[in-house]
């Protein structure tokens, strides 16, 4: 079972391997388990689900009260565009890559603006 917070999930099994703001970056990488199943980290709807130039397949989840979260990575799309989803729900699956792990990013914007994901993953809904 994946560690829940308030309302939210983590949105796969593995281990953050370079977090928001490191060497600049808008977001997380998890390094995962070759197969893993990714959830919907919360309730919400997909608002975009496809391949979006060098990110491969991409999903957005508008969680509301102004929050986005992209995930990036995935070897399979289990959601659609307009899907409505619990926190937990699957939405997609990450890769068997030959060599290596895979990994997701993840990325949490509010009102357009990325922001830290860590405290609003852990449920406590503050960003910063």
């Amino acid at each position: 079972a994946i560690p829940r917070g308030r309302g939210r999930a983590l949105p796969v099994a593995g281990r953050v391997v370079s977090q928001f703001g490191a060497d600049g970056t808008t977001g997380q990488t998890w390094s995962t388990p070759p197969g893993a199943r990714v959830v919907s980290p919360c309730s919400g709807q997909v608002a975009f689900a496809d391949t979006f130039r060098s990110y491969g397949l991409l999903l957005i989840m508008d969680c509301g009260d102004g929050y986005h979260v992209v995930l990036s990575g995935l070897d399979r799309l289990d959601a659609g565009v307009g899907q409505k989803v619990s926190a937990g729900e699957a939405v997609g699956q990450m890769g068997r890559p030959s060599s290596g792990r895979p990994s997701l990013y993840v990325e949490l914007r509010r009102r357009g603006r990325a922001v830290d994901p860590r405290p609003w993953l852990a449920g406590n809904g503050r960003t910063g």
